[in-house]
């Protein structure tokens, strides 16, 4: 049975577990503290190309990755060894999604586009489990400014907080923009995994997402302003961009996970859905139509 965690607050807090056992069999080469030597012996041209970790290499300041150029080596998950070409990996190599994003955003913080290019176009995020990724659902931050930064550089759109309610007087008084960590693992490709082939997650009218196979129920924060929400639908279809079937169980006073008779019909759907096989193709999104 895998190890479920669920990641909270910030990915900084959630990365020490996962991103400090990242690659741990894997050795770097010892002559990257030798960097003199090893220039110098470049120069000659009689070195032989580094050997790095992928965690290494994110760590790299671009003057470093410009002087060792194509000389290097990058170690994958495996410890198995690929040529660096034009400065980046030849095929995307695959890292814990919390090693990856807080490279990006530490490049973003300080103006590196050549590092935020290549982690977005040579890296993607490792699966993760499904309770793992509820986890994600996490503000990236309230700072409207690094959310728009943030958005740009991954070339993603961030999302506009919905209203509490349909009636005037439940409306968001002041929108603003947000983006979960969950949005930036889709943007790095990354998948959830559920026990039995696709994860199931669902919405109703309470401010959370709860991952049916864990029986596992995440609140969703509050955006400032005055009624204002993060949208369900926004959650959702995250959810289902990361490979997971997604679904709405309502908006009436029952349409929550508290309540035991609709829990009761997703949890019977969900164990239909196994006996079926647990197909790519069937996922009930419109279960409660």
């Amino acid at each position: 049975m895998r190890m479920k965690s669920l990641l909270v607050t910030t990915v900084a807090v959630a990365s020490l577990p996962l991103a400090a056992t990242a690659q741990a069999a894997c050795q770097d080469d010892e002559r990257l503290y030798r960097m003199g030597d090893f220039l110098e012996a470049q120069s000659d041209g009689n070195a032989e190309p580094l050997q790095l970790t992928a965690e290494t290499y994110l760590r790299l300041t671009p003057n470093a990755r410009d002087v060792i150029g194509d000389n290097l080596r990058l170690l994958d998950a495996n410890c198995n060894t690929m040529q660096v070409v034009g400065g980046e990996p030849p095929v995307k190599v695959e890292i814990p999604f919390p090693l990856l994003y807080n490279a990006f955003e530490d490049a973003v913080l300080r103006g590196d586009e050549k590092t935020s290019g290549i982690l977005l176009r040579s890296f993607r995020a490792e699966p993760m489990d499904s309770a793992g990724f509820l986890g994600l659902f996490t503000l990236v931050s309230e700072d409207q400014e690094l959310i728009e930064r943030l958005a740009s550089a991954g070339e993603i759109a961030a999302h506009t907080s919905a209203n509490a309610g349909s009636n005037a007087a439940s409306r968001c008084n002041e929108p603003t923009v947000y983006l979960h960590y969950a949005d930036f693992f889709v943007r790095f490709s990354g998948q959830v995994e559920g026990y039995n082939n696709k994860a199931w997650y669902v919405s109703g009218n309470h401010r959370e997402i709860t991952s049916v196979e864990d029986n596992l129920t995440h609140s969703l924060q509050d955006l400032p302003g005055m009624n204002c929400r993060v949208g369900k639908e926004a959650v959702l279809t995250v959810a289902s961009a990361a490979g997971a079937i997604a679904i709405d169980i309502g908006n009436i006073h029952s349409s929550n996970w508290n309540t035991p008779s609709t829990r009761r019909t997703v949890v019977t759907a969900h164990e239909q859905w196994l006996e079926a096989g647990a197909p790519d193709d069937d996922g009930p999104q419109s279960l409660f139509d």
